[in-house]
């Protein structure tokens, strides 16, 4: 923990409070506050290189946000049709089982007839 800096502080008191892990995403929304605030304490002289207004990084966050629920949306769909997948191989599967213990079956009793035949 850097104790010069009272937002690092804050924040993994925050952390710990709310028992939050160290992979969650919400700390990285905000490692990207924290470059923010960085980058415009260390950059606010330099007019050309000004960081961007908050309106500017609140439509990145916002953008960032409708971008990760899309993808979680479409992580959902894919996780359903492989399950739904799944369910179809196992059902292929009993009935290939089936169908070979009756190709089976009629095999000994056609061999068993020919056999009668034969003798």
């Amino acid at each position: 923990m850097n104790s010069d800096d009272p937002l690092t502080d804050a924040i993994a008191e925050w952390q710990r409070k709310h028992r939050i892990a160290d992979g969650d995403p919400i700390l990285a929304v905000l490692e990207l506050v924290r470059l923010q605030l960085q980058h415009a304490r260390t950059h606010h002289d330099d007019a050309a290189d000004a960081p961007p207004s908050f309106e500017d990084f609140r439509s990145t966050i916002e953008l960032l946000d409708r971008r990760s629920k899309a993808f979680a949306q479409q992580a959902t769909d894919l996780v359903a049709e492989l399950r739904r997948f799944a369910l179809h191989l196992r059902r292929i599967n009993g009935a290939r089982v089936l169908s070979l213990i009756l190709l089976l079956i009629a095999d000994v009793t056609l061999g068993a007839l020919a056999a009668r035949m034969l003798w």
